[in-house]
């Protein structure tokens, strides 16, 4: 059986290193401008589930996004209306028909 030593500083510290840089090759950081109730009511929110500011608005952001995809609005039917004839031709625009000239 291999015999089990603790690690020493600098494998710790390399180890601590490596994780660190790790993660922070795949977070992006990022400013966002609140309004100071929002941020108010977002810090409310964390300390009341004991959760970061960070992770409760990225939670919020991800259920925000989730919806907007899941709620598409149906197609709106928009009425048409039948004008009749054209008042000028539209193969030749400058030209108007004659009142003798049928449509």
């Amino acid at each position: 059986m291999p015999e089990m030593r603790a690690p020493d500083k600098r494998e710790m510290d390399d180890f601590r290193d490596s994780s660190l840089n790790a993660m922070l090759l795949h977070m992006k950081r990022t400013t966002l401008q609140l309004e100071t109730s929002l941020v108010a009511e977002l810090r409310r929110r964390a300390a009341s589930e004991g959760r970061t500011l960070t992770e409760v608005i990225e939670r919020t952001l991800r259920a925000g996004l989730a919806a907007r995809a899941d709620a598409r609005r149906a197609p709106v039917a928009l009425p048409s209306y039948d004008l009749g004839p054209f008042l000028a031709d539209p193969v030749r625009p400058g030209r108007l028909p004659r009142p003798d000239e049928g449509p």
